[in-house]
């Protein structure tokens, strides 16, 4: 499955190990997105992006899925948000629905009533909670 999220033939990048450059480690990496990748030969990759913590450097590229799941499975690990395919973890477990509403996307500038001839555009949204109580609202 080509992933939509990543332009351009992501399954023909050669695969990079887990490690922030700048800091020359892969101990305080925080994992934000896990995707798979178009079929392959050989050993099982995925399209990963993350963030060091100690430096704030970003990264996105293929990756074996065994060092990604070193890095998942290390304990403490399970801060922040990771989108894992279609589903988003929060506190290291999946976030369940809550609500989906309509909001509009036309914020006026001013409390007061003026008429500027602008029509309100309304975008369908899902609203999806941890249980810590966290919530992300998302386009249907």
């Amino acid at each position: 499955m080509k992933n939509p999220l990543v332009s351009g033939g992501v399954s023909h990048l050669p695969a990079k190990g887990l490690a922030c450059t700048r800091c020359g480690s892969n101990d305080r990496l925080n994992l934000e997105t896990i995707e798979s990748i178009e079929p392959h030969t050989g050993e099982l990759m995925v399209w990963v992006s993350y963030t060091c913590v100690a430096c704030d450097s970003s990264y996105a590229h293929n990756a074996p899925f065994h060092d990604v799941a070193v890095v998942l499975n290390r304990s403490g690990n399970t801060t922040g948000l990771l989108q894992f395919g279609g589903a988003y973890f929060h506190c290291g477990e999946p976030m369940a629905f809550s609500e989906s509403s309509a909001r509009s996307v036309y914020a006026p500038m001013t409390t007061e009533d003026v008429d500027d001839g602008l029509l309100d555009v309304y975008l369908k949204t899902k609203v999806i909670q941890c249980r810590c109580g966290f919530r992300m609202e998302l386009p249907v």
